[in-house]
């Protein structure tokens, strides 16, 4: 899978590419479940296949599944992702 421009291979490099528009994008077209279920993050990926697709609450949702917390910036995502390393 792509995030902002780049290939992802685990969740660290997810937040370190953080973008909510095209994790959003990813949701939805599947992209994303696939993802999370080749990487081995089988439980990520249940916990993606259970949000109702029209479920108004998705990005917190995401938020919540991938540990970030509500009121950082995807920059601030990024950046810690990049610190972790």
């Amino acid at each position: 899978m792509y995030m902002n421009g780049e290939y992802l291979e685990t969740l660290q490099d997810l937040k370190r590419c953080f973008c909510i528009d095209e994790l959003v994008y990813s949701y939805y077209s599947g992209e994303l479940e696939l993802f999370l279920d080749k990487i081995g993050a089988h439980e990520k990926a249940e916990r993606i296949r259970k949000i109702p697709v029209s479920n108004a609450l998705l990005l917190i949702r995401l938020y919540e599944i991938f540990e970030c917390n509500l009121e950082d910036s995807e920059e601030k995502i990024r950046s810690d992702a990049a610190s972790d390393q």
